[in-house]
């Protein structure tokens, strides 16, 4: 091995750790203790991932028979909750109340930002529906006009001649009464029986 560093580079294991301890806690600012092994981020030992290590699972609530009863059951799954709730038990009856009251507010602020969130969605999913049926329905009245034979370009009105029905050959008009068909799969069709004159 090659022994050519200086002193000030050379692989120190304290010097190692001190360098992963000099983060700051992701919540309040203070030295970091520790980092959460599935994103990263610093914490110090007061604050948890709430995303990873105090995360929860919702299950439906069911009878020993199987039977399922309105509600939820909140299982908390993360790594962090053991933690989180001894120091709860820490808390004395002041700082007990104050968590309260910001959880509280945390909560409301969340149920205003989910009522927010889908009123926005569905006003959002409303306005690209409309769109749509007024393309649709703008494409139905242009149809319309082009098989009554008229449209209006530059504000003047134009006779669409091969479309009319009065220039329609009577065999196709048959054809298309027939078989309910377009005056295009009426000359399919004609074609098709070998009817059509070359």
């Amino acid at each position: 091995m090659n022994d050519q560093t200086n002193d000030d580079t050379k692989f120190d294991p304290e010097t190692t750790v001190n360098e992963v301890n000099r983060g700051v806690c992701t919540s309040c600012g203070q030295p970091s203790a520790r980092i959460c092994i599935h994103c990263g981020q610093d914490f110090c030992s007061q604050h948890f991932c709430i995303t990873h290590e105090t995360a929860t699972q919702r299950e439906p609530v069911l009878d020993e028979d199987g039977t399922e009863h309105r509600g939820q059951r909140v299982r908390l799954i993360g790594e962090g909750w053991p933690n989180a709730l001894q120091l709860i038990k820490d808390l004395s009856d002041e700082e007990l109340e104050v968590r309260i009251a910001e959880l509280q507010k945390l909560k409301a602020w969340a149920v205003q930002t989910n009522d927010y969130s889908t009123i926005s969605i569905a006003a959002h999913e409303f306005e690209r529906d409309y769109r749509k049926h007024s393309r649709y329905v703008a494409a139905i009245k242009r149809r319309e006009k082009l098989v009554q034979g008229s449209v209006k370009l530059n504000n003047k009105k134009h006779t669409v001649g091969a479309s009319s029905k009065s220039s329609i050959a009577p065999d196709i008009a048959a054809l298309m009464k027939l078989g309910n068909l377009t005056y295009e799969q009426a000359i399919a069709m004609k074609s098709l029986l070998g009817k059509a004159k070359a």
